[in-house]
């Protein structure tokens, strides 16, 4: 267990409260850049699953855990982007540019849902 000492506010906005927390994320980032070249398709699409799963989890334990506050809007956003890529990748969108623009997508519908509901009051 790793105790940080903090001595100023510079500390609590760090991004790598340290060089070891920096090296395991670099390597993490490189592995993950190498995985396309050392594995086949089949274990590259279980890896993006688990990746994709993992991202959804981390949103839900940011909604619910940080701020306390209990969403479905969370899993619908997620079928929305998986969807967009999905359809983008059957329309011959390579998946580099497919998975960043159905991201794009799910945002903007995002907005567009989000305009009449925060002039909404009460519960």
């Amino acid at each position: 267990m790793r105790i940080h000492f903090k001595t100023s506010y510079e500390h609590d906005i760090r991004l790598f409260p340290d060089r070891w927390t920096l090296a395991v994320y670099a390597t993490l980032l490189a592995v993950a850049f190498a995985l396309p070249y050392l594995l086949d398709d089949f274990f590259l699409g279980e890896i993006t699953n688990v990746l994709i799963w993992a991202i959804a989890g981390l949103g839900l334990m940011l909604l619910t855990g940080q701020t306390g506050q209990a969403s479905l809007g969370h899993a619908a956003f997620l079928a929305i982007g998986c969807y967009a890529n999905t359809i983008l990748i059957e329309q011959g969108v390579p998946f580099i540019i497919a998975f960043p623009l159905a991201g794009v997508i799910t945002g903007l519908i995002g907005v567009i849902i989000a305009i009449p509901v925060l002039r909404l009051h009460g519960i």
